[in-house]
């Protein structure tokens, strides 16, 4: 067994490559800037972090771990990397500041071009189970064929687990992820798992609450310099991105709005 997961937004130290800062006329010109400052220094499994990451980071003792990034294409889970800024995804909240310039194309074909030209081709073994746990859009660039033996956790309806594995909804895959490979390391692929999870289901199975309450920035903004963290936010029955709430929170553009006044409150 082994598994493909996708890279988290959180990291260790300061960023070494941001797409945001490369300013090259070209496609290929900014590939290979990107490149240059992209060798390198610590094991990926030590420079992302975060809640959903860790459920990861713990079984990369137990089976092989394959990471799928913007930064890198698809990596071993210890090849040595540098803190970077950079995404596939369009649902991005700062999308300017960190997709990949497109000059003159669609955001998907420049994604898929730069994914193809950092990993060029994609093993995947007929034999061994492949657990496939990543952000939807980091899915359709890897082309993945029809298998039993591969595993899309995507398309199983595991938020309905949530509470009975004790893990919010953005951080669910990774949890089922965890619980396979530690509970059920010799899962023969997806006829057996469909079988476990519906037996899962009936026995554990519970909707989350799908509504959540919207807020404004000055009442994320207010969150964060209480000390209080998006889990907790999330916790409390509020919608808000990472991207959304890191933004707010940075040090730096606290300092530059010192006199910020929170005057407005947040919608319900």
């Amino acid at each position: 067994m082994k598994v493909f997961t996708s890279c988290v937004a959180q990291k260790y130290g300061d960023i070494k490559a941001d797409i945001s800062q490369i300013n090259e006329s070209s496609f290929d010109g900014t590939f290979n800037k990107w490149k240059e400052l992209t060798q390198g220094e610590k094991p990926a499994l030590d420079v992302y972090r975060g809640y959903s990451w860790e459920f990861i980071k713990s079984i990369a003792d137990k089976v092989p771990i394959q990471v799928i990034s913007a930064g890198y294409g698809v990596i071993d889970i210890n090849e040595p990397i540098v803190p970077y800024k950079i995404t596939f995804s369009n649902k991005f909240f700062d999308k300017g500041d960190f997709t990949i310039p497109t000059f003159g194309m669609t955001q998907e074909e420049t994604n898929q071009k730069w994914f193809n030209k950092l990993t060029p081709n994609v093993e995947w073994d007929d034999n061994e189970v492949t657990i496939v746990t990543c952000n939807p859009d980091y899915l359709g660039l890897l082309n993945i064929p029809k298998r039993d033996n591969i595993i899309i956790l995507n398309d199983y309806k595991l938020t309905r687990l949530s509470k009975w594995l004790g893990a919010g909804a953005h951080a669910i895959a990774n949890r089922f992820t965890k619980f396979i490979v530690e509970e059920y390391p010799n899962i023969s692929g997806n006829k057996e798992l469909k079988e476990l999870f519906n037996e899962l289901d009936k026995k554990h199975g519970k909707a989350l609450r799908t509504k959540r309450n919207n807020v404004t920035d000055e009442f994320i903004i207010e969150w964060a310099n209480k000390g209080k963290t998006l889990t907790q936010l999330r916790d409390e029955g509020y919608s808000c991105s990472y991207q959304r709430f890191t933004r707010l929170q940075d040090k730096e553009w606290l300092k530059s709005n010192p006199d910020r006044k929170f005057t407005k409150q947040f919608k319900r």
